[in-house]
């Protein structure tokens, strides 16, 4: 199957690992947040929505077609032509949900209003960067900001007030600002952190080992350990719901008999995880930690490759896909550095397999399958790149040119598919690693706007539609839900810490 005609379905299996009238609103409670539907609405019944930052608001295209609210599944298969277009988003905003108490909801902004323009200025070509600039403005002087709104077909201005911030807040990816967004996310995960972990989604037990995992990863960027900082103890709970996790058997069946096993994906990022947490708190490899990276070698295909989970070929009908080989390269990295005795065989292989994959650009392709090989994207190879960079691999010729390839497409997170989240965070810790003209270049290719708009009044970050989710009528990243969307973003804020207040020395290659 060609790699444009599978894309569709291939958020599934990543989902699979993982209005009343305004007189009627009450102060404080939230309407239709965060989905637009009702709190006991399954995950396939979530809409994907364009979230307005702080704003405290969520809407659809009102010049698009909404689809239907009711699904039978997540198995949604469209043939795709790989064309992007551009990311302007919508012109015509319809209110689909509000939260509680926030400016949006206190302004009088009310379901099915529809959001023109804001601060005298209708969207053109579309509302992103009218918003985030508006945002922007509002934060880091008075905290005005004004609406353009129409209701009943009538125009009228809604007036918010924001929180006023400061200067700081033109840049909220460096300094004071990334730190205060930081910190707020790392509070809205450690306050919904259940039983040491979170609440099992469409990936049952694997997929709330894989959220652990990245909300583990989010705290130590941010300073932690399990000696030190404001989640150690977070931290101690989280390894431990990761490792009792690792030991459940994870029925993915679905009564079908067919292959759906995800749970290489927990073990990848137990890999980066717990290694991570191993460097951070000065402890040596344990055998736990050891038996993750024999497990990940053992699951090694013929290949060079890895599949989803061990079995052969996965319900889809095919067995590699390189995005989680840059998850197992990686975490493989950061367990070598920890202590862990990996198979050098086994490296060798996965590295060659990514190269015979990818096209003269470098670009890591999502296989070696035809119509798969020399599609490069930028989540594929950053997270390669970043594992060869922690092995001690960067002067190789491959890793050189992968190197280059990220450099060069390093704020192209709508390259790939299935996620863009993932996409967003690889390139962002990448970014990082290759230091601040690079990392500029990230937040400057509207990944600064992104994370404006990715915003929430509670400290969260939420998903977005892009061109992918938009043709398939499915979002992963809103299946999966807020933790995957709220540590991937931290992840990303902590990446670019000040060198020694956090970050990720194993992952960006640092360690000396």
């Amino acid at each position: 199957m060609a790699a444009s005609s599978r894309s569709a379905v291939a958020a599934l299996l990543l989902s699979a690992a993982f209005s009343a009238p305004l007189a009627a609103q009450k102060p404080a409670e939230h309407v239709q947040w965060p989905w637009g539907v009702g709190a006991e609405a399954g995950s396939f019944a979530r809409r994907d929505l364009f979230n307005l930052g702080p704003l405290g608001a969520k809407a659809w295209d009102a010049d698009r077609e909404e689809p239907a609210l009711e699904r039978q599944s997540g198995q949604r298969r469209f043939e795709s032509s790989g064309e992007k277009g551009g990311d302007d988003g919508p012109k015509r905003l319809v209110v689909r949900a509000l939260f509680g108490g926030g400016p949006a909801q206190k302004a009088g902004l009310a379901l099915d209003d529809v959001i023109v323009g804001v601060d005298g200025q209708r969207f053109d070509p579309g509302c992103f960067a009218p918003l985030a600039r508006a945002i922007q403005r509002a934060e880091s002087a008075d905290g005005k900001l004004t609406l353009l709104v129409e209701r009943a077909e009538k125009p009228l201005e809604l007036a918010l007030k924001l929180k006023k911030q400061g200067p700081h807040a033109i840049a909220p990816e460096t300094g004071k600002m990334r730190q205060q967004l930081l910190d707020d996310a790392l509070a809205w995960l450690a306050e919904r952190q259940v039983g040491g972990g979170y609440p099992e989604t469409l990936g049952g037990k694997n997929g709330a080992v894989v959220q652990t995992c990245l909300a583990g990863l989010a705290w130590i960027g941010g300073g932690s350990s399990l000696t030190k900082g404001k989640y150690k103890s977070q931290l101690a709970e989280a390894q431990s719901f990761v490792l009792r996790g690792l030991e459940t058997p994870n029925d993915m069946s679905f009564g079908q008999g067919a292959n759906w096993d995800q749970s290489t994906w927990g073990f990848a990022h137990a890999a980066l995880f717990l290694g991570e947490l191993s460097l951070a708190s000065g402890k040596k490899a344990n055998a736990e930690l050891q038996q993750i990276a024999d497990t990940l070698c053992k699951r090694q295909e013929q290949s060079g490759g890895y599949g989803h989970g061990p079995g052969g070929k996965n319900a889809l009908g095919y067995i590699e896909l390189n995005i989680l080989a840059a998850y197992v390269a990686s975490g493989l990295s950061v367990l070598h550095q920890a202590g862990c005795k990996v198979e050098k065989s086994v490296l060798e292989k996965l590295f060659a397999y990514a190269q015979q994959s990818a096209g003269e650009d470098g670009g890591v392709g999502y296989s070696t399958a035809s119509g798969q090989q020399g599609q490069g994207n930028i989540g594929r190879t950053a997270g390669t790149w970043l594992a060869a960079l922690g092995l001690g691999r960067a002067d190789h010729p491959y890793t050189e040119k992968m190197r280059d390839y990220v450099r060069k497409h390093i704020a192209d997170t709508q390259g790939g598919h299935a996620s863009l989240q993932q996409h967003v965070l690889l390139a962002g810790v990448a970014a990082s690693a290759l230091g601040k003209e690079a990392a500029s270049e990230f937040w400057a290719g509207g990944l600064q706007r992104d994370l404006l708009l990715a915003r929430s009044p509670d400290g969260s970050f939420q998903p977005r539609p892009w061109h992918e989710s938009l043709l398939m009528q499915s979002n992963t990243d809103v299946s999966v839900g807020e933790v995957w969307s709220t540590a991937s973003w931290a992840i990303v804020l902590g990446a670019h810490a000040e060198q020694g207040k956090g970050g990720f020395p194993g992952w960006c290659g640092r360690r000396k």
